[in-house]
Parts: C-alpha cells; structure tokens; sequence
C-alpha cells in the first residue's frame, strides 16, 4: 500500500529534536538490541565475492561461522529471497546545487528503476534540517516526483540524518538498506560519531555510502552495519553507484542460525568465513543480546 506522501515531516535539528530528545531516541535505540537470550534466530546479511564479482550458488554447508568463537550450525542459507526495504538518505545541502543535483537526480532514478514490484523506498533528504520527504512505499513515481522537487541549501546535519534513518527501519521481513550520499563533512550535527554508530551496531541494518569525500565516520559506519562504501570520482559515476549499491544487496546470503552455547547477555562477536577459501566476506562484526525479562 501506498504510503501518503503529504508534505513531508520535516525534522528540524535545532529546533524540533532538542540534545535532551536525541538521548531519548539513543537509549530507546539501546534498550531495542537485536536479539535476547535463547529466543530468537539471528539473520546475518553476509556478502561474498571474489576479484569484485558476487559469488552465486553457496549453500549452508559452504560456510562457517563462529559466536564468540563457538562453531555455529547454520540453519538456512537463502539468497535474494526477501523484499528490499531501502531507505534513501540523500545530501541536499548548498554544495550540491547545480550540475551535481542534476546526476544525483539520475542516480536516484536509476535505482527506482532497478527495485522490483515487492521492494519498498523511502526517501530522506538533509541539509542543516532533515526532511522525510517519502515514508517506505512502494509508490516509485511519488518518490521520483519529490527526488526532482529538491533545492539544496544550508549546512549538512550528516550524523542526526543517519541516527533518523535507522530509527525509522521497518520492523519487519524485509531487507532493511540504508543508501547514503553526501559530498562532503558533516557541518551541523547535534549527534557524536561515537552514539550514532553505538546504535548502528545494534540496528539490523546494512548501510551502504556513496560518497565524494573520504570521511572516517562513514567508514565505520560501513563497517559495524556489514555494508560498503564507494567514493565517487566524478558526479556523471553516482548513477553507476547507485545501481551497483542495490545489486551489491540483492546479491547477498541471507545466513540464519540459532545460537547454541552462547546464550549470554551483551555483545556477540560473528565472524564468518567460505570453507573453500579465496573469497572476501563482509557482514556485520557482532550482535548485542539482552537478558530475558
């Protein structure tokens, strides 16, 4: 179903989310870890490949995975079986008017082509203010009507828009993906590196960045998520990236397994590997667990 695209809901750093209302959003992020003790399956989103090219047809008996350094079974290896969920969060600060808005426009239509008929999009843009401008819907054609409908301006809040962006992930089967773009250094955020990617860690996410700048917070974010980063050389490559950003998702294992051995409150740390050797792995480096209450 459609989502109502309304106006948008703007979300104002300085002024609608005080500091005091982004702790309130941090410890609510905390107290939802992924998983508690002994009753739940873990799902890892795990990308496997070789010289850059995506490796097909791995079953469960092709990896191996530890948790906290105890050999898991893995009970299910799924690929490209689930819906996409991907949540849109996009620069539109000053820097980007012109030429740049333009290619960033044709990148953003370019993977709205790409998603398929059960896949879902929303759309968040950010300057100094973070505006959600398309809730998760499947209505491509509203999505692309507001991705044209940007004018830069302002100042780049980089850190609040993700921290928004996680806590807005559906809670459901899907596959959650967070695609971000900015072209430069976050100027106006209220949020410290270190809280967003606390909650990141703890968020079934993977968080894919293009970027036009190298940034040390978008590499770790990256990293505890199980996702990539790419850096843009040119604007005219932001389509290329896009689309490469979406079929880097949909090739993904879904790895699920229920934790034997390890059933123990706080951080899990995974590490997953290809028992034949000579491929490059990347997932999200742990899970936090809670006591059952």
């Amino acid at each position: 179903m459609a989502a109502d695209g309304g106006a948008g809901t703007v979300i104002r750093a300085a002024a609608l989310l005080s500091i005091v209302g982004w702790a309130a959003i941090i410890g609510r992020a905390q107290e939802r870890p992924l998983f508690r003790v002994g009753v739940e399956v873990v799902e890892l989103d795990v990308s496997v490949t070789r010289g850059g090219q995506a490796i097909a047809g791995l079953t469960a008996r092709d990896f191996a995975l530890t948790d906290n350094g105890i050999p898991q079974q893995i009970d299910s290896v799924t690929l490209d079986a689930l819906p996409l969920s991907v949540l849109l969060a996009l620069d539109t600060s000053e820097s980007v008017a012109g030429e740049r808005l333009r290619h960033l426009m044709d990148a953003g239509d370019g993977l709205l082509r790409a998603l398929r008929g059960d896949d879902r999009v929303a759309l968040l843009t950010f300057s100094h203010a973070i505006d959600l401008t398309v809730p998760m819907t499947n209505d491509v054609g509203l999505v692309s009507q507001r991705l044209h409908a940007i004018q830069p301006t302002g100042s780049t809040a980089l850190r609040d828009a993700v921290q928004i962006a996680i806590d807005l992930r559906p809670r459901d089967r899907s596959r959650a993906l967070l695609l971000v773009f900015t072209d430069g250094q976050d100027t106006s955020s209220w949020l410290s590196s270190k809280a967003v990617l606390d909650s990141a860690r703890r968020a079934a996410i993977v968080v894919h960045v293009v970027r036009v700048e190298s940034d040390a917070f978008l590499d770790q974010l990256a990293d505890v998520t199980g996702g990539r980063t790419w850096s843009a050389t040119s604007d005219r490559q932001l389509r290329e990236l896009f689309t490469r950003a979406l079929e880097e998702m949909r090739a993904r294992y879904l790895i699920s397994y229920t934790p034997r051995g390890v059933a123990k409150p706080g951080w899990h740390e995974l590490k997953v590997h290809v028992k034949a050797g000579g491929a490059d792995v990347i997932a999200r480096p742990g899970y936090f667990v809670t006591a059952v209450r």
